[in-house]
Order: C-alpha cells, then sequence, then structure tokens
C-alpha cells in the first residue's frame, strides 16, 4: 500500500512533485527538458576535460593546490559534479 502524503518525508514529497511535473508534461516539453539536460551533460564534460588538460600538461604557474581549488569551486558551484 503506497504511503499517505502526511507519512512522506520532506525528499519524497520533492520528488514526488517533480515526477509529476515531468509526467503532465506535453510532447515538445519533454523533448525540450531532454535537450536541456543533454545541454548540462555535455557541458559539465567539457569543464571535467579542462580540468584535466590543465592536470595533464602541467602549465606554468597552475600546480596541485591551484588545480584543487579549480575542481573545488567547480563543484561548489555545480559545474561539474563530484565522482
Amino acid at each position: 500500500m503506497a504511503k499517505k502524503n502526511f507519512q512522506k518525508t520532506p525528499l519524497e514529497r520533492a520528488q514526488h512533485e517533480k515526477a509529476v511535473k515531468v509526467r503532465k508534461m506535453t510532447d515538445s516539453q519533454l523533448c525540450e527538458f531532454i535537450d536541456t539536460l543533454s545541454d548540462k551533460a555535455q557541458a559539465n564534460n567539457t569543464v571535467e576535460n579542462f580540468i584535466q588538460h590543465l592536470q595533464e600538461h602541467g602549465y606554468r604557474g597552475i600546480g596541485t593546490a591551484t588545480l584543487a581549488k579549480i575542481k573545488s569551486i567547480a563543484l561548489k558551484e555545480g559545474f561539474i559534479k563530484e565522482v
């Protein structure tokens, strides 16, 4: 038997609201939603590739500490996801 609304945690309520919102989307809205997800994934991959490139090539003045700072800022600001 499904949980009643008052039994759900705040996280479960938020997830339910998001799922209902997606289910009620039209075809064009769904396509747009999927495209934005794809764009975000590509942007995330670009930032990760940039950081990886900096690590591999060892540019002058960009050491381990600077790379760690760049990575922590990118994680904090949501440009990349923690692995």
